[in-house]
């Protein structure tokens, strides 16, 4: 039985994969301009759900209960009447936003999954059946940094944040939702993981051993040498489908019946494609790859591309077709170069997709001859990919250890490494949904397995909600940032030695003459004050 948790990840709050988000407003239901640029339909929407007592404040959310069911509905939320810097006064907006949104989201659930009965693209329904998230065993719920904008406790920016997670932790509870903070600014990022880091529990439902190996991988993270490697899974919280489904739609784009379709099924997954191409050719309808684009585009990605993307990595690698991680990255402020398709950039972050990539669909292999005339092409791949792996620690997620891709991918990389280094199984490791004895026998000495859940029941989508879980504390831990401590709006959410030493700093700052600052050590020093935040103006040389 899930219970609830708090998320924190960099990113969009309209480009999350979730049940509900809570959308700032004032008593009017008039929201900032860049809320009605970035959100098609808040326009109108906003209007059409003219609420008497969101106006007067006698409740303080207004759901917008004609959204599409099919995207995350915006709940407009108002703080208090005048801007105000009491940050407690935030709270019972937050309360009521989770209470409605913990509401709304099971009901909306409830309509999608008569929907998807009434339309069963799998057996007899259509290609453009819409494709919904992935259900969690919790409804998701996702925020912006709520009342620093125009609410007015953006002075007080630390404390707002600590009230915050504070609430959306215990309503969470009592809802029996999970909340993702979704944030823009890297320095309240790093605020809110400190204050994570700090509160006892936060990460509870994760067995000790979990935990345990969360930090240690954050330890490997912080030193730069973790490798996130993409499978499929990772892209199912945002609608992506699996390798079946994937096949399974295309199959009833191609015009099969029913009965052709089981057939099909029956057949090794790369004959299934190398069919479905002699289909789609023969039968004039658009290009085979096309298809499997546009199967692929999907508007928002999930808490795991979420997460893995904010991790402080320089280096990942997918086998997935779709663009959610590379999204989440640009929205992250962390945008990685696509290797092979920019290979010509020298940004320092890289995403390597090896299978190809739905913005250039003549790229994507998935039919046998795809494969057969892609071991080539991975020759001319393999100095960066042994370059990279032999000094890095490699991160599996998204992977069955029955795919034969994953297979492939752990021979290759072994196959890289000096065959003195080749059993050394701290080189790599793979986050798997359920433990079996026997895979650990299967994989001894190869890389090591973290299962998720140790349960007999095998629930996938709890495990899958515990992977998150484990995600969320793996980037908290990586994250050791502190751009907050001299930035002006978080001195209250500081402990008492970090306020010791941020009036030092600045009293250093302060005590400086120009030729000081001019000298090589105070241009370093000053570098590094930017580093902890110190404001522009009290910058001298930079």
């Amino acid at each position: 039985m899930a219970g609830s948790h708090v998320f924190v990840t960099m990113g969009d709050v309209t480009n999350i994969a979730c049940d509900a988000w809570l959308l700032p407003s004032d008593r009017h239901s008039k929201v900032r301009p860049h809320w009605l640029r970035d959100v098609p339909g808040l326009d109108t929407a906003l209007p059409a759900h003219h609420c008497p007592e969101f106006d007067d404040g006698r409740v303080l959310v207004n759901p917008l209960t004609g959204w599409p069911v099919e995207e995350p509905m915006p709940i407009p939320t108002a703080g208090p009447f005048q801007a105000t810097e009491q940050v407690e006064d935030f709270r019972p907006a937050l309360r009521s936003f989770i209470a409605a949104g913990a509401r709304h989201a099971r009901i909306r659930r409830k309509e999608r999954d008569s929907r998807a009965a009434a339309s069963d693209a799998g057996r007899h329904g259509s290609a453009d059946a819409p494709r919904l998230a992935a259900a969690r065993p919790n409804p998701l719920l996702a925020m912006p940094l709520f009342g620093t904008g125009g609410g007015g406790a953006g002075a007080v920016r630390g404390d707002a944040m600590r009230q915050l997670l504070e609430q959306a932790r215990e309503s969470a509870a009592e809802h029996g939702v999970d909340v993702v903070l979704v944030l823009k600014d890297e320095k309240d990022f790093a605020m809110a993981e400190a204050i994570r880091r700090r509160t006892a529990g936060w990460w509870d439902e994760l067995e000790e051993d979990l935990q345990r190996r969360a930090v240690e991988l954050a330890d490997i993270a912080h030193a730069g040498q973790l490798v996130p490697f993409m499978g499929g899974g990772v892209s199912i919280s945002a609608g992506g489908p699996s390798w079946k489904q994937l096949l399974r739609r295309l199959a009833v784009r191609a015009g099969l019946e029913p009965e052709a379709r089981d057939r099909l099924a029956l057949k090794n997954p790369l004959d299934q494609a190398s069919i479905l191409r002699r289909i789609f050719e023969d039968s004039g309808l658009e290009d085979f790859n096309t298809a499997i684009a546009r199967e692929l585009d999907l508007p928002r990605y999930g808490l795991a591309p979420a997460l893995l993307a904010t991790l402080p990595t320089t280096q990942s690698i997918t086998l997935n077709y779709d663009s959610l991680f590379e999204m989440a990255a640009d929205d992250a402020g962390l945008p990685r170069t696509v290797i092979p398709e920019e290979a010509t950039s020298r940004s320092a972050r890289w995403l390597l997709k090896l299978h190809g990539s739905v913005t250039r669909p003549e790229s994507i292999v998935l039919t046998r001859d795809d494969y057969l005339g892609y071991n080539s092409r991975r020759d001319a791949l393999s100095a960066l990919v042994k370059a990279t792996f032999i000094t890095q620690h490699l991160l599996f997620v998204g992977f069955g250890l029955a795919d034969d891709h994953f297979h492939e991918i752990v021979h290759a990389v072994q196959q890289a490494l000096p065959r003195d280094e080749q059993s050394h199984p701290e080189l790599a490791t793979a986050l798997t949904l359920f433990v079996d004895p026997l895979d650990r026998r299967a994989w001894e000495n190869r890389l090591e397995l973290v299962p998720m859940s140790r349960s007999e029941e095998r629930d996938v989508p709890e495990a899958a909600r515990t992977l998150e879980i484990f995600l969320d504390m793996l980037l908290a831990h990586a994250t050791d940032s502190h751009s907050y401590l001299l930035a002006d709006g978080y001195y209250e959410a500081l402990t008492e030695d970090e306020k010791s030493l941020r009036a030092k700093l600045l009293s250093l700052a302060g005590n400086l003459g120009d030729g000081e600052w001019g000298s090589s050590g105070g241009r370093l020093l000053a570098q590094m004050l930017a580093t902890f935040g110190l404001p522009e103006e009290s910058e001298r040389r930079l």
